[in-house]
C-alpha cells in the first residue's frame, strides 16, 4: 500500500479519531442508539480521541438540532481536537465517518495534519479513476490528484476493491512493493 514511511510521524504527535458501541441492553436510558446494522443494535455511541498521552472520550447523547457545514463526524472531530495546540505538529489519523474536504481545510486553518479514508460522496469534484477503471489495470493500480490550495491530495488505490483516501501530509511518494 501506498504510505508514508513508520519515522517520518513521531508517535508522540499521532491522534487517532475513531467511534465504539457500548452494549447497553437496558430500556430507560435516553441516550442509547439503535443501529440495526451493527453486532450490538443497542448501545451506546461513543466517540474517542487516542494518542499516547491517553485517551478523549465523549458520549454521543443525540443531536441538538443544529449542524455545521462539516456534517457530524466533522464535528465530532473538531470538538475533540478543542484540547490540542493550534499549529502543532500533530497527525491526526481517521476513517471514512470522519473525513471530508471541508473538515480537512478546517484543520489545516488549525495548522493540524489530516488523513484518512473517504465516501466517494465526500469527494467534491474529483476526477479520479472509478473503481472498475482500476480493477482492470489489476491489484496494486492507484490514482491520485492534489489540490494545490488548501494542499490536499486524494488517493485511490485497488488491491479487492478500491480504498480512497484524503491527506494533507502526505501523498503516494514513496511507492513501495508489498509482500503478500
Amino acid at each position: 500500500m501506498v504510505r508514508q514511511s513508520e519515522g517520518s510521524v513521531p508517535k508522540s504527535n499521532r491522534r487517532t479519531v475513531c467511534y465504539r458501541m457500548i452494549q447497553y441492553r437496558g430500556t430507560t436510558n435516553p441516550i442509547r442508539q439503535y443501529i440495526k446494522s451493527k453486532p450490538l443494535p443497542w448501545a451506546f455511541k461513543v466517540w474517542g480521541r487516542a494518542g499516547t498521552s491517553g485517551m478523549l472520550f465523549d458520549i454521543y447523547q443525540g443531536g441538538d438540532g443544529t449542524r455545521s457545514h462539516l456534517d457530524q463526524g466533522g464535528d465530532v472531530v473538531m470538538k475533540l481536537v478543542l484540547t490540542l495546540e493550534k499549529n502543532s505538529t500533530y497527525k491526526i489519523y481517521a476513517d471514512n465517518l470522519f473525513t471530508s474536504v471541508p473538515l480537512l481545510e478546517k484543520l489545516l486553518g488549525w495548522g493540524l495534519q489530516n488523513t484518512g479514508t473517504v465516501r466517494q460522496n465526500q469527494l467534491l469534484n474529483c476526477n479520479i479513476k472509478g473503481e472498475k477503471e482500476l480493477k482492470k489495470e489489476s491489484r496494486g493500480s492507484f490514482d491520485f490528484r492534489v489540490k494545490d490550495t488548501p494542499k490536499i491530495s486524494a488517493v485511490r488505490w485497488f488491491d479487492n476493491r478500491a480504498v480512497t483516501m484524503l491527506s494533507t501530509h502526505t501523498c503516494v511518494e514513496p511507492l513501495h512493493m508489498a509482500r503478500r
